[in-house]
């Protein structure tokens, strides 16, 4: 028997009607305008968190949000976490939002975060079960809340590459083993049949409840001292290939050794060119060498963090030599991009984030530089000032 779908904060209700009117930007164009929160109206596109969502609900107690674009891509539940079944209440997306997601918040952003009861109803074309309600941090729409949504909020445009990426709903599928989506065409249509729960190519575009009785809402990445001990403990704590929260973004642990960890940014952070103009050109000299480690340092850090962040010497090994271009000098760095031996050293999960990524290494010519496509590199490379998807990589001290 089907649940009555309802989502109850539990300190207002919020997102009854999802509903948007004289929404008609499309994504490629130029993108709108955000608005202070405290203006803002169902349709506009707001800031939190260092990420831009739409406004789609608006009470006297808060808002409900829904991010702009996909925040990653990640199965809706892992294969090998116990039995494979897809409710929401067990999915691995669940467990990732509500715990290393939820984390790149600071403590006051947390704040305003209200817990949301929500209720998954078993699926109306097929019967599956929807699980068991839920009290969640961050969620995933059910297919009522996507349907009630505006075309052009409900598709999330270009990302990255990918026109109309398609992304995960916390409905169920078919069966147990499916959950649903918003489908990639420009209408953003939902296929109500879902798809596999283990295919990890599905997108994730996170949704929360938040309170504005507290308001000004936080502007600045400002985490206390306790806050950064706790990531630097959870640092400490993981092995490799686990999946840490670190300044703004969720990290896979690559290396530990003396008390430094490296970390791969799981997801990509930008979409740009290696270089602003085609050019013959090394690491040492390009454009997104100096983005990293100054416009990409400096926002998405507190000073506690940079202080933790190690400056690396990054040089080249042998067999990142596949052609006669020159690698350049050594750098260092605070942040950085992987060489072809580093990249093909971590585990072939850790390197697919379903969209291919810069490496630092020079490729067939000199304005080209290498990339992972998917899970294996391209060592010819693609011109340098193509835009293309950005994963950093850091070293952090997490022990004195």
């Amino acid at each position: 028997m089907n649940k009555m779908l309802f989502i109850v904060s539990t300190v207002t209700i919020l997102g009854l009607a999802f509903f948007i009117s004289g929404c008609v930007a499309s994504h490629h164009e130029t993108p709108k305008d955000a608005v202070e929160l405290s203006d803002a109206s169902v349709g506009d596109i707001v800031v939190f968190g260092d990420i831009r969502w739409y406004v789609i609900a608006k009470t006297e107690a808060g808002y409900t949000l829904l991010s702009e674009k996909p925040v990653i891509k990640q199965a809706f539940r892992k294969p090998g976490y116990g039995i494979f079944t897809s409710t929401w209440e067990e999915s691995t997306v669940r467990a990732w939002l509500n715990e290393k997601f939820y984390n790149t918040f600071t403590e006051e952003e947390k704040a305003l975060i209200a817990k949301t009861h929500n209720v998954t109803c078993d699926s109306i074309e097929y019967g599956t079960d929807g699980g068991n309600d839920t009290d969640d941090h961050i969620y995933l729409l059910s297919v009522d809340e996507a349907n009630a949504l505006d075309d052009s909020v409900r598709k999330c445009g270009k990302w990255y590459e990918l026109s109309y990426q398609w992304y995960w709903l916390r409905s169920p599928g078919v069966n147990t083993d499916y959950a649903t989506y918003v489908g990639k065409g420009k209408d953003g249509v939902i296929d109500p049949a879902g798809d596999i729960s283990g295919n990890d190519y599905g997108a994730v575009r996170p949704a929360l409840n938040l309170s504005i009785a507290d308001l000004p809402v936080p502007t600045m990445m400002n985490r206390t001292p306790g806050e950064v001990e706790a990531e630097l403990q959870a640092i400490s704590d993981s092995q490799i290939d686990d999946v840490v929260a670190f300044g703004r973004y969720t990290w896979y642990v690559t290396d530990k050794e003396d008390g430094i960890c490296t970390l791969l940014c799981q997801g990509p952070v930008a979409d740009m060119p290696y270089n602003d103009t085609k050019a013959d050109i090394t690491w040492e000299n390009c454009s997104l060498r100096r983005w990293l480690n100054e416009d990409f340092y400096n926002s998405k850090f507190c000073d506690g963090e940079k202080a933790a962040i190690v400056t690396t010497h990054n040089t080249f090994t042998e067999d990142d030599f596949h052609y006669e271009t020159n690698c350049g000098n050594d750098t260092d760095d605070k942040v950085y991009l992987l060489s072809y031996t580093e990249a093909m050293a971590v585990s072939d999960d850790t390197r697919d984030c379903g969209i291919d990524w810069w490496l630092r290494i020079p490729g067939k010519y000199q304005h080209n530089a290498e990339y992972i496509g998917l899970r294996s590199p391209d060592t010819i490379g693609n011109y340098v000032d193509s835009h293309m998807a950005v994963r950093p990589a850091i070293r952090v001290r997490y022990k004195p």
